[in-house]
């Protein structure tokens, strides 16, 4: 989304290098997202994922000749925790001065950001921080395993906004334990200043089918139901694509989602260069030995993540929602 900083002569252009490259990744078959993990390494302890047991781990200390390589339309920079990297503000750059036009984010629990770290970030050209978020209250910081975090991010999301002028994104997965709290986080998105992007929860990063939403389908539909309203009243705080929405419920209904496209519409790479299919996936190869049209076609249908739901949602609407017109 475009930030308010931009004038309206620069967010034109910026929309219109960012059609621009949307139609060189279609012509080249490059990839629309690349999340970017540049670190396993995290000081979180979530129970729906196990990267923070990693202890060690080898990592490129400059990833352009691997944006360049591959050069896709996004990047989200992930973890594990990315804000333990100290070099994350030179990341960003890197990323930024691989192409005319990629479209960068950062995802974060936010225990790490401060507004300073965060006015480094936007000068150095980031796009998006988002921040995730499980629960309003300390349920969410007890869920994380990290004490104050609530009071941490629900004190510094409006603070960026009023500020820095700055839109922050929060990212939430929909499961069994928060789905009452769904249309509120929304809401409090909202009253922050913020936007605000849903996920499915899935036992594929952790194993763990505890948080799977398998008896409230109705309510997930009602739940949705009323997002996409709100998303039709308020704009782009809700910036999850109504045709990402809509398939939640089918997905916990079923207990699958469709199938998938990782590996050509978006794709991970780990934090020493080399690329997997997605997140959930074994590295195949290096990337430098990565060509368009590396992956045939999966028949994987565990998830209903949104990053790869979003990849799959029509092209024009959601390439008007990814720059803002």
């Amino acid at each position: 989304m475009l930030d308010r900083n931009k004038s309206y002569i620069e967010s034109f252009n910026f929309a219109l290098l960012g059609l621009t490259k949307l139609v060189e990744t279609k012509i080249t078959n490059s990839p629309k997202l690349v999340n970017l993990e540049v670190t396993k390494k995290c000081n979180a302890r979530c129970d729906f994922c196990d990267y923070w047991q990693t202890q060690h781990e080898e990592r490129l200390d400059d990833y352009t000749d691997l944006i360049k390589k591959i050069n896709p339309l996004v990047v989200m920079v992930t973890g594990g925790e990315p804000m333990m990297r100290k070099d994350i503000v030179d990341i960003i750059s890197q990323i930024k001065a691989a192409s005319y036009f990629t479209y960068t984010g950062i995802i974060t629990k936010g225990d790490m950001l401060d507004m300073d770290k965060a006015k480094a970030l936007y000068a150095a050209g980031i796009d998006q921080i988002a921040i995730s978020l499980d629960f309003l209250g300390d349920r969410h910081s007890e869920n994380r395993g990290v004490n104050g975090l609530w009071d941490h991010v629900s004190e510094l999301i409006p603070k960026i906004s009023t500020e820095l002028k700055r839109t922050i994104s929060i990212n939430t997965i929909i499961m069994d334990d928060n789905l009452e709290q769904i249309v509120d986080m929304a809401k409090r998105a909202k009253e922050w200043g913020a936007n605000i992007s849903f996920s499915s929860y899935s036992v594929m990063k952790a194993n763990n089918e505890e948080h799977f939403i398998s008896d409230e389908t109705k309510k997930v539909s009602e739940v949705v139901k009323e997002l996409i309203s709100l998303k039709k009243h308020w704009g782009d705080t809700i910036v999850s694509s109504e045709y990402y929405l809509s398939q939640i419920p089918v997905f916990f209904k079923n207990g699958y989602g469709p199938p998938c496209n990782a590996g050509s519409s978006f794709l991970t790479a780990t934090p020493d260069g080399h690329i997997k299919r997605c997140s959930e996936m074994p590295a195949v190869c290096h990337y430098t030995d990565y060509e368009p049209n590396y992956f045939t076609k999966t028949k994987c249908t565990t998830c209903w993540f949104g990053c790869r739901g979003e990849t799959q949602a029509p092209v024009i609407a959601k390439a008007r929602e990814l720059i803002g017109v």
